[in-house]
């Protein structure tokens, strides 16, 4: 459910809609060349594995897949997904995974042979069935991935590369794009988002569900005065390991303000005195008026117990929006320059600024505002007091 804060500046939105297509023209995926120096420094790296993958023989009877991941924890989470769909086609493939980011996710895929730095692909790339590149040469990631079918050794793999051509040509306007922006816009036309682009380019017939399958292992939450009976809202005011310290770093373009934080939570104590508020995350300052302080103190499959148990977690664009919606946690996310219909989902409470928006398509977008203002305007023009409206219809609900 998406709601917008305030009626629509519609000239705003029109200027800030030209602004990004014109910067975003200058932004195309394209298949990155990898260097012979970066495939031998992640051989190198890698050095004892890489020499049992190159005296490994692949068998006839196998399907080998390598799947290159990108991207934070949402974007690990969906390519997993997209994975998990995959071998259900291919039950017995093996797989070899590429790139270094939340491989704690994948670490319940049993067919998992070898973990890999990214750019070892340019040196294995022909000892695979099937290639599934989620990795952007523009560090923008849209959930497309570049799939590539090197083989028709099997029955299956036969069926899959031409299930993958029905698809092609079912979408032929989605796989042909001059820019992120205007691959979203047609996604979006054709009533597509990231989770189902993240499934249908690697070739996924029933794109439509959503599983985030999330393996972790449920923990005793109790030193935290946590438990399934404590009534509690969990947030983080961070992203990620990237955190926001004041005055040692700058805040990612799509973070809330630490003012706007504190008034929040001043307001819930008033009208849900008897929830406590649960600060979540890696790195990221304190927020007066918070009961318990967990950023940095929780294990990942504390963090995943903590949240499956809260009430409501409040978030901005962030990776535990996406492990909430895998344990089923009910989620309100304020989304400024990431686009919420695209990237969000249905059953969250999505608030989406409505002065400016959508800019996630430009490369270093989350470093600062593309269009050139000094705090960006999109999340400025999110309040407090709309969103503790928000909230208080969810608890009356």
């Amino acid at each position: 459910m998406i709601i917008s804060c305030r009626g629509d500046n519609e000239q705003l939105l029109k200027e800030a809609d030209l602004d990004i297509f014109n910067l975003s023209k200058k932004i195309l995926r394209e298949k990155k060349h990898i260097s012979f120096r970066r495939s031998l420094k992640d051989t190198l790296k890698n050095f004892p594995t890489s020499l049992k993958f190159f005296a490994s023989r692949n068998k006839t009877s196998k399907v080998y897949i390598a799947i290159i991941i990108s991207g934070g924890m949402g974007d690990s989470l969906r390519q997993k997904d997209a994975l998990f769909d995959i071998l259900e086609i291919f039950p017995e493939a093996v797989i070899d995974l590429y790139g270094k980011t939340y491989r704690r996710f994948f670490s319940d895929v049993g067919n998992i042979r070898f973990v890999f730095g990214r750019y070892f692909i340019g040196f294995s790339r022909s000892k695979y069935d099937i290639i599934i590149d989620y990795f952007s040469s523009d560090n923008v990631t849209s959930g497309i991935c570049d799939l590539t079918i090197n083989s028709s050794k099997t029955n299956d793999l036969v069926r899959f590369k031409k299930d993958f051509e029905d698809i092609k040509k079912r979408y032929n306007n989605l796989f042909d794009f001059n820019s992120q922006y205007s691959f979203q816009k047609k996604a979006l036309n054709e009533g597509l988002n990231f989770n189902s682009v993240a499934k249908l380019t690697a070739g996924v017939k029933d794109f439509k569900k959503i599983s985030l399958p999330l393996d972790f292992k449920e923990q005793d939450i109790s030193k935290f005065g946590l438990c399934k009976s404590v009534k509690y809202i969990t947030f983080q005011h961070g992203w990620g390991d990237k955190g926001y310290v004041p005055g040692v770093m700058q805040p990612a373009t799509h973070l809330w303000e630490t003012k706007n934080w504190i008034e929040l939570f001043k307001e819930i104590k008033n009208i849900l005195p008897e929830y406590k508020i649960v600060q979540i995350g890696l790195a990221s300052p304190y927020i007066d008026h918070v009961d318990v302080n967990l950023v940095g103190k929780t294990s990942f499959d504390e963090l995943c117990s903590v949240i499956k148990y809260s009430s409501l977690h409040v978030d901005t664009d962030c990776g535990c929006v996406h492990i909430a919606k895998a344990v089923k946690t009910k989620v309100i996310v304020l989304f400024g320059p990431s686009n919420a219909k695209y990237v969000g989902y249905d059953d969250n409470i999505n608030i989406v600024s409505t002065s400016c928006r959508d800019c996630f398509v430009i490369n270093k977008w989350y470093e600062s505002c593309v269009r050139g203002f000094q705090s960006p305007i999109c999340m400025q023009s999110i309040k407090p007091n709309f969103v503790v409206n928000v909230i208080r219809e969810f608890f009356q609900k």
